[in-house]
């Protein structure tokens, strides 16, 4: 409905000081009131307008520029919400990477194994080899 300020010294009928509010409905976009500070049930029913009537031509440009706040506000949304669904896709692949270096490590710490059994056996075989020959 409105956004709060406490910037007037104007007094509603409680004596209380008067809360500028911002008016967000389509009739009176962007135009300030004054309004009683406590809630709608204690209220004494101070309202007043701060700013004159804008002129037609103001009223559609601010609807305007508000509707196209309200579809960027959409679209911010819509890029955070994808962009925090291709952070968690990011991190699992991730994940998937650091297990795929792991797998990758081991079966090359198994190939030296291999390796270095094959060239002790093939020098075991040449040893024996030259000995009986």
């Amino acid at each position: 409905m409105s956004e709060i300020s406490c910037s007037s010294k104007r007094k509603c009928h409680c004596g209380k000081i008067a809360h500028l509010f911002t008016s967000k409905t389509s009739f009176n976009p962007g135009r300030r009131f004054y309004k009683c500070p406590k809630p709608e049930a204690n209220s004494c029913g101070y309202w007043e307008w701060h700013d004159k009537v804008f002129h037609d031509r103001a009223s559609v440009v601010i609807s305007n520029l508000k509707a196209q706040l309200d579809a960027t506000s959409i679209k911010i949304n819509t890029l955070s919400t994808s962009l925090e669904v291709v952070k968690i896709e990011r991190d699992k692949l991730k994940e998937k990477v650091k297990t795929m270096e792991a797998i990758n490590n081991s079966q090359v710490n198994k190939a030296r194994e291999l390796e270095e059994k094959f060239m002790k056996l093939k020098m075991f075989i040449m040893s024996f080899c030259a000995m009986f020959v």
